[in-house]
C-alpha cells in the first residue's frame, strides 16, 4: 500500500481545527454575571454559557468564601437549578450582562 500521496500534517491540522470548533460549540461564548452577594456586596464574573449553575456556585464559593451547600442563585427572582447550563437559563445569552442574586439558605 503506497501512502506517499497522503498528507498526514494536513489531516492533523484539519482534525485539530474540528476539535477546537467542537469544544467552542460545547462551552459556548462568554457572558457576564453581575452578582449581588449576601450583605449587598457586588461582584462581576465572566463565564462560558455552557458551564453549569453548580460550576458557577463553586466558583463563587471559592472566590468569596461562601458555603457552597447553602448557595442559591436567583435570576429574575427564580431559582437557577444546579445541573442546568447557563445557556438553559432564560435571559442569559452570549455577550450579555445579567444580574443574579446570591442568597445563603
Amino acid at each position: 500500500m503506497d501512502l506517499s500521496g497522503v498528507d498526514l500534517e494536513s489531516s492533523r491540522e484539519k482534525a485539530a481545527r474540528a476539535k477546537a470548533q467542537e469544544q467552542h460549540a460545547e462551552q459556548g461564548d462568554d457572558c457576564t454575571l453581575l452578582f449581588t452577594l449576601p450583605g449587598k456586596q457586588k461582584a462581576s464574573h465572566k463565564f462560558k454559557t455552557g458551564v453549569t449553575v453548580a460550576y458557577v456556585k463553586a466558583q463563587l464559593a471559592e472566590a468569596h468564601g461562601l458555603e457552597f451547600a447553602k448557595l442559591k442563585l436567583l435570576l429574575g427572582g427564580k431559582l437557577m437549578i444546579d445541573p442546568l447550563s447557563l445557556a438553559d437559563c432564560k435571559g442569559i445569552a452570549p455577550g450579555k450582562e445579567v444580574e443574579v442574586e446570591v442568597s445563603l439558605g
